[in-house]
């Protein structure tokens, strides 16, 4: 009987024993529970006053902080460029399918290639030469395009860029078309003829500068380099008129590709923070809830702080690679992998960053390509007038490497004038501008004499 009791007792004390551990662990809980919350208070709070600092030294910097606050006034349709490029969009466009039926002829299975090889037959070249005289008329209206004092793409900017790129790749083939008319009439020795085709086609891709955007900066460096090959081939095989190449010098003078690229930049920033912005505004169970979050976390503080040191490491990274834009390769190169590997070693956090940020590095090394080329030409230009000019004497604009800051190299060969920069590489390979792959840029950047051909005639 005393056994009974005693385990009668012993089980009444187990159960008030499991009551106050579940009543402790209720408690515990609750404690945690409430300093989540109260933590998750002070990380939104916190990290939402870090993120509003943030926004304001933009708005106080006169730059965009969503690209919908990017200004819009409008450009009266008489001076806009974009209105007679929209106009010759058709001829353009059937040139470049023209194109697209000539290389897949010349090359079957490169369907995708847009430029006519110059080794291209002759029918192919006289099929271009046909298009050329049939459509003058649209040639004048790009030439009219580029006389135009502004740029304003007629586009929806709540879309971003997306809806921008049917523009560019308008300009985009009209620069080719131009260059490819240019490199006709220089085959012909028609320099100053030639000269102005290309001139036309800097003119537009500088107007097109107002519509800042990492895209279009591209499509730039692109169309420049395609007519810097142009005028370089007809200053090494034609006769071009002093008046003209002034123009081309003036011309040139004019691209200021770090500007441009900033701007780019602060555009592509405001474009990203459009993204954080509709991330904050999802809704539970909206299909715009996107984050590594579980559901219940939407709409919370925690999903607040998250997004918040996200955005708030969005805007600096941007604000880093905009600073980058005027220094040196070696050192811009350091400080972005330094945040590029930092930002891939943050985890689950920092997701709409790693999704959204654009590669700067690749950006900026195509800058200084393009810089090195523009620089290169205007050297050529400065040479050809004064074959006796020293070069240390030409302002650091027209000489300088934008990879080293050092002066570009100038050689004066038996064929002619050899001007380069070191490239990405850094290292002087005594002017080799052939590219090992056809995806990669040479390891010196700039132009070589070229062997002096025959004009034809018609």
């Amino acid at each position: 009987m005393g056994k009974i009791i005693s385990c009668r007792n012993s089980s009444k004390k187990s159960g008030n024993h499991v009551k106050k551990s579940f009543v402790g662990s209720i408690a515990l809980l609750t404690l945690i529970f409430l300093g989540l919350l109260a933590g998750s208070f002070w990380l939104a709070r916190s990290t939402g006053k870090t993120l509003k600092t943030l926004r304001s030294e933009i708005a106080a910097a006169g730059d965009p902080i969503y690209y919908t606050d990017y200004a819009t006034i409008p450009i009266p349709a008489q001076d806009n460029a974009y209105e007679l490029l929209s106009e010759a969009e058709q001829g353009v466009n059937a040139y470049a399918e023209l194109v697209s039926k000539l290389t897949t002829k010349i090359n079957p299975g490169k369907s995708n290639d847009t430029v006519v090889p110059q080794n291209a037959p002759s029918r192919t070249q006289k099929q271009q030469e046909a298009f050329f005289s049939e459509n003058s008329a649209l040639f004048a209206l790009l030439e009219q395009a580029s006389r135009r004092p502004g740029f304003r793409a007629d586009i929806d900017r709540s879309r971003g860029f997306d809806n921008s790129l049917a523009y560019l790749q308008t300009i985009k083939q009209a620069i080719m078309m131009l260059a490819d008319k240019a490199s006709m009439l220089a085959s012909r020795g028609e320099g100053d003829a030639a000269s102005t085709a290309c001139l036309t086609g800097y003119r537009i891709l500088h107007l097109t500068e107002q519509e800042p955007s990492l895209i279009g900066f591209l499509s730039e460096c692109a169309g420049l380099e395609k007519l810097g090959n142009v005028v370089h081939q007809t200053l090494a095989t034609c006769d071009v008129s002093d008046p003209i190449r002034e123009q081309i010098d003036k011309q040139l003078q004019k691209f200021n590709l770090n500007a441009n690229l900033t701007n780019a930049l602060k555009i592509e920033r405001a474009t990203g923070l459009l993204v954080f912005q509709e991330f904050h505004q999802a809704k539970k169970g909206s299909a715009e809830n996107q984050l590594p979050l579980p559901a219940f976390f939407a709409e919370t503080n925690i999903s607040k702080a998250y997004l918040n040191d996200d955005e708030a490491t969005y805007i600096e990274y941007m604000n880093q690679c905009i600073s980058e834009v005027n220094q040196t390769k070696t050192s811009r190169d350091q400080r972005l992998n330094e945040m590029i590997l930092e930002l891939s070693d943050s985890g689950f956090l920092k997701f709409v960053s790693k999704t959204i940020t654009p590669d700067v590095t690749g950006t900026l090394d195509a800058k200084d390509d393009t810089v090195a080329r523009l620089n290169a030409l205007r050297l050529l230009l400065a040479v050809q007038r004064q074959p006796s000019v020293q070069i240390e004497s030409l302002p650091p604009t027209i000489k300088t490497d934008p990879y080293t800051t050092n002066d570009m190299i100038v050689r004066k060969t038996a064929s002619g004038w050899l001007v380069y920069s070191v490239g990405r590489n850094l290292k002087d390979d005594a002017g080799n501008l052939t590219p090992t792959n056809p995806s990669q840029q040479p390891p010196d950047i700039g132009y070589k004499p070229l062997p002096a051909q025959p004009s034809s005639t018609n």
